[in-house]
Parts: C-alpha cells; structure tokens; sequence
C-alpha cells in the first residue's frame, strides 16, 4: 500500500552531541535556538499490505498494564509497612 505524506526537515544543534545532525518530523515546529525549519516535502511510503498493528497494540498495553500493577503492587507494600510501624508502636499510659 502507497501512503503519501508531508514530512519537515530540521537542521539541529545538541550541546551534549559533537555534530550537528538533520532531523525529520511529521510536524512542523518553531525554530529555537537549538533548531532550525530547512523544509518540507511529500514523500511516498510503502507499508505492507497485511500489516496489522493489533499484536503492537496488545503487546503496549500489557506492559502497560504489569508497570501499573507493579506500581499499585509498590503502594501496597508501602501501606503495609506503615500499618506495620504504627502497629509496632507500644502503647503505654
């Protein structure tokens, strides 16, 4: 399948890179000091035909997913070692 688009060239300057490099965007930006607009152009693309993203699709949101239980499985611990402390706390009158 033919995919016609606009892509942007940009003209960029990193400190932490040694040379200047030349980047391409689907967007065009404003220019600031560390880039500068050179132009833009339509270029075809082919994509494969039976390309389907669905597996892409399904492989991103089940990282998604273990980094959110990951996280929620972090909190928990987290409360639990709290409860745990105050429990620990003697009480004397």
């Amino acid at each position: 399948m033919k995919v016609k688009t606009t892509i942007h060239i940009y003209y960029a300057t990193y400190p932490w890179q040694e040379a200047a490099e030349y980047q391409v965007m689907y967007a065009k930006l404003a220019d600031d000091e560390r880039r500068t607009y050179i132009c833009s152009q339509e270029i075809e693309l082919d994509i494969p035909d039976e390309y389907d993203p669905t597996a892409q699709k399904l492989a991103a949101l089940q990282k998604e997913k273990d980094k959110a239980q990951a996280e929620f499985a972090n909190k928990v611990a987290s409360i639990n070692e709290r409860i745990s402390k105050l429990q620990a706390i003697e009480f004397t009158a």
